[in-house]
C-alpha cells in the first residue's frame, strides 16, 4: 500500500471511529477543502471539523464504509465511501424526521508526505435531500 493511500485509509478509520481529533491531525491545517454538494470551501481544517462534527450529531448512530481507494503515484488518493445512519437532529437546513440515510460519496484528497493538503468531495445531494424527506427544495437552506 502506497504512503499516500494509508493515509487516506487512516483518515477514514479514525473519522469511523469518531476520532475527529486523530482524523485531523493527518490533515495540513492549511488544507483545500470543498464540500462540492454543499458549496462551501475554505482553506483550514475548520470546514472540515465543522462537517464531521454535524454529520455526528445529526447521525449519532452513523456507519461509514471504505468501499474502495486506491492512490496515484503523484500523492492523488480517491476514496469511495458509503454512509448511514438515523437522522436525530436537523442537518444543513434539513428539517429532523428521524428518517433513515444512506449516501455514496467519492472523495478525492492529495497527500504532501504525511499529511493531505487538498480535499474535494461529491455525493448526490437529491438523493440526500430524498433519503431525508425533503419535500420542498425551496425550504431548504444551507447554512455553513
Amino acid at each position: 500500500m502506497t504512503a499516500a493511500r494509508e493515509v487516506g485509509n487512516l483518515f477514514f478509520e479514525r473519522i469511523k471511529a469518531r476520532d475527529l481529533v486523530g482524523a485531523l491531525a493527518l490533515v495540513n491545517p492549511e488544507t483545500k477543502v470543498n464540500l462540492v454538494p454543499l458549496g462551501i470551501e475554505g482553506s483550514e481544517t475548520g470546514v472540515l471539523a465543522n462537517y464531521f462534527e454535524r454529520l455526528q450529531t445529526a447521525f449519532p448512530d452513523l456507519r461509514l464504509k471504505v468501499r474502495r481507494i486506491f492512490a496515484g503515484s503523484d500523492g492523488m488518493v480517491v476514496a469511495e465511501i458509503s454512509i448511514e445512519g438515523t437522522q436525530a437532529e436537523d442537518f444543513y437546513g434539513i428539517v429532523n424526521q428521524e428518517k433513515l440515510m444512506d449516501l455514496d460519496q467519492v472523495w478525492l484528497m492529495h497527500v504532501d508526505g504525511e499529511k493531505i493538503d487538498q480535499i474535494r468531495a461529491y455525493w448526490c445531494q437529491n438523493r440526500l435531500y430524498r433519503r431525508l424527506g425533503v419535500k420542498r427544495l425551496d425550504h431548504v437552506t444551507i447554512t455553513a
